[in-house]
């Protein structure tokens, strides 16, 4: 799939030129094996239509079916399996390749979709807390938590999103292959933003790790 959708771009990943005092501190974007794997569920499906084509097959043979006309059944359903997953992968890396995530020294830019671009925009200071999952297949994602007063739709951000936060919406910046790169670079901008203040008390939103999760 071609980006020309996003060749009108001033800067990739952005909306228009940095106003004069803002930097780029970090870009990063989806892998496709962990889309398809945590959005798309292909490995799960693969191993779900395999199961029940085994299953079928065994029931058939067990019935006495002719083995030409078992192999025939098999032949179909394992094409119609087989489109569909192409068609899954397919998507996967479409949305890997649309989604860029760009980090600014004042604000995370989501830019995702496929057929329909969308950008969203969150200022650092709306972002209010941080946790960071690490999957045994070594990428990672970023769950955000963004502020009440900041209004974000769970349709603009998918697949950008935790879907198991409705109310409020969590952004989530997934499949990162260098998920402590990104952990450092959202430390380091927080930093700048939420300095310790005795009078006022305000902190830097905190990055949690958890523990390694199984993938997918």
């Amino acid at each position: 799939m071609g980006m020309t959708e996003y060749e009108s771009e001033p800067v990739e990943g952005l909306p228009g030129h940095l106003p004069e005092g803002e930097t780029i501190v970090w870009q990063g974007r989806p892998h496709v094996a962990a889309m398809a794997k945590r959005v798309f569920y292909v490995p799960q499906l693969a191993l779900y239509f395999g199961l029940l084509i085994a299953g079928h097959t065994i029931y058939r043979l067990m019935e006495g079916v002719v083995a030409a006309q078992v192999m025939g059944t098999l032949a179909w359903q394992s094409g119609l399996a087989g489109i569909v997953l192409l068609l899954l992968w397919w998507l996967s890396r479409s949305y890997a390749r649309s989604v860029l995530y760009t980090l600014t020294s004042e604000r995370l830019v989501i830019r995702s979709g496929v057929a329909l671009p969308m950008m969203v925009n969150v200022p650092i200071e709306q972002i209010t807390a941080a946790d960071m999952r690490v999957h045994r297949d070594g990428t990672g994602d970023i769950l955000l938590t963004a502020s009440e007063d900041r209004r974000l739709y769970w349709v603009l951000l998918w697949p950008n999103v935790s879907p198991w936060y409705a109310r409020p919406v969590k952004p989530l910046l997934r499949g990162l292959e260098d998920p402590q790169r990104a952990a450092r670079a959202f430390a380091a901008v927080a930093r700048e933003h939420y300095p310790v203040c005795e009078t006022f008390g305000r902190q830097a939103p905190t990055l949690g790790a958890r523990e390694p999760l199984p993938a997918g």
